[in-house]
């Protein structure tokens, strides 16, 4: 999962004072399927002052019907795959500190079976409450997770999401943990 690579790259990032950017998404009406894309923007620098990563999800917030599926899709495959994790409110990391150090990425990617010390896959493409599996897990709780592949563009993942009506679900990918967003149940 490129962790070691995060961990460069979020270093990197918190010392030159990271500024993450990103548009404010809009909730609509729910869906039975709802496509979350990682997209890059170019990477924005101001010598001496700060870096700005444009690596992020399309949107802020994205609606799905409960029982309605999600399809995450890597567009932005040069920064190698991503996760979709879903965490506690709370666990997601706030500033570069946390993110570089992020607690709930290093629990997970272990989960995960990620080598820290590889660019190796996972040795479980997903998670079910935390616990490494090869199927997608029922995506309605904090610990479950998938990788969209190798990190090749297009690679996607598609996830069955069973949290009830009305339930918010904040998620991140692990290995860029400036990557948050909420997907609201409806």
């Amino acid at each position: 999962m490129r962790l070691r690579r995060f961990i460069v790259v979020g270093a990197a990032c918190a010392l030159a004072g990271v500024v993450t950017g990103g548009a404010i998404g809009s909730r609509g009406a729910p869906t039975a399927a709802t496509t979350i894309k990682a997209i890059a923007k170019p990477v924005v620098m101001v010598p001496n002052r700060y870096i700005q990563d444009g690596l992020r999800w399309d949107k802020d917030v994205y609606t799905v019907a409960s029982g309605g599926t999600i399809r995450v899709v890597n567009l932005a495959a040069g920064e190698g795959p991503h996760t979709f994790t879903v965490v506690r409110k709370g666990d997601r990391p706030h500033n570069g500190a946390q993110a570089v150090n992020c607690r709930i990425c290093n629990v997970l990617a272990k989960a995960h079976g990620a080598d820290p010390n590889s660019n190796a896959p996972p040795k479980y493409p997903f998670l079910e409450n935390g616990v490494g599996q090869a199927t997608p897990p029922s995506g309605d709780k904090p610990g479950d997770s998938g990788v969209t592949g190798k990190g090749k563009k297009g690679e996607s993942i598609t996830l069955t999401v069973s949290a009830p009506s009305g339930t918010k679900l904040y998620f991140m990918c692990l290995i860029h943990p400036w990557m948050q967003a909420e997907l609201d149940v409806s």
